[in-house]
């Protein structure tokens, strides 16, 4: 059994691939001369480098286009604004002239009551005024 193990441990086929962009560690955590006591430098790779600038590429992309779907939904949220002010404007000037013309319908109104209460028979014959017609 001691046997079979050590030549699993000596297999080439079980030891680790060496990476030719990575500086040689020889397991020491002080690997690099430009790193303090304790610190593992990393290594360079143009491969993940080139991997790390289209990812990057890629989510300033994306980012660019979230950027413009906000921007376009808050110009319709400013558009329905806008449209909401001007409609809230719209049904205040429509109430105020109708809120106008019924004060006006109940000025005639008493007007008319008083002229029927003091006799005129014309007046308590009329109709009632309409508000519409005062508008």
């Amino acid at each position: 059994m001691a046997g079979l193990a050590g030549a699993l441990v000596a297999s080439p086929a079980l030891a680790q691939a060496v990476d030719p962009n990575q500086p040689f560690n020889d397991g020491s955590a002080a690997a690099s001369v430009s790193s303090p006591p304790g610190v593992v430098a990393p290594g360079y790779d143009p491969g993940t480098r080139a991997a790390n600038v289209d990812m990057g590429q890629a989510l300033a992309a994306d980012m660019a286009s979230v950027q413009a779907r906000q921007h376009a939904e808050l110009q319709r949220y400013h558009q329905a604004l806008k449209g909401r002010a001007q409609t809230i404007a719209m049904i205040r000037t429509t109430q105020a002239r109708r809120e106008a013309a019924y004060g006006r319908a109940m000025d005639a109104w008493h007007a008319q009551v008083a002229a029927c209460q003091d006799g005129n028979r014309q007046a308590c014959l009329a109709p009632t005024p309409d508000p519409a017609a005062f508008e």
